[in-house]
C-alpha cells in the first residue's frame, strides 16, 4: 500500500500525541516522529501554523489532531483516520 509522507510532532505527555501514534504505530503505518519541543519541530509548528498537538502532517498538510479523536474520550475515529492516512488524496480511502 502506498502512503502519504507522515510526520508527527509529539508533545511530552500528550495524550492526544501518544493516541495518534498508538493508532499509526499498530496499523503498521510508516511515520517521521519528531518532537513538538525539538527546534526542528518547534519550526515545522511554526511553518504550519500548528496550534494542538499532536503536529500531524501528511503529504505537507496540516491536519487538525481533533479532527482525528472523539472527545472527551480520546479516541482515535477510524473513520476519519483511514480517510486521512489511507488515502490517495486525502479524502479517497485507497
Amino acid at each position: 500500500m502506498n502512503y502519504h509522507k507522515i510526520i508527527v510532532l509529539p508533545a511530552p505527555g500528550c495524550r492526544r500525541s501518544r493516541r495518534i501514534l498508538e493508532y499509526l504505530e499498530r496499523r503498521g503505518i510508516p511515520l517521521t516522529r519528531i518532537p513538538l519541543d525539538a527546534p526542528e519541530g518547534a519550526a515545522l509548528a511554526e511553518k504550519y501554523g500548528m496550534r494542538a498537538s499532536p503536529g500531524i502532517l501528511v503529504g505537507g498538510v496540516s491536519v487538525n489532531p481533533f479532527d482525528l479523536l472523539i472527545q472527551p474520550a480520546c479516541r482515535v475515529d477510524e473513520e476519519k483516520a483511514q480517510a486521512i492516512f489511507l488515502s490517495d488524496d486525502m479524502g479517497k480511502a485507497i
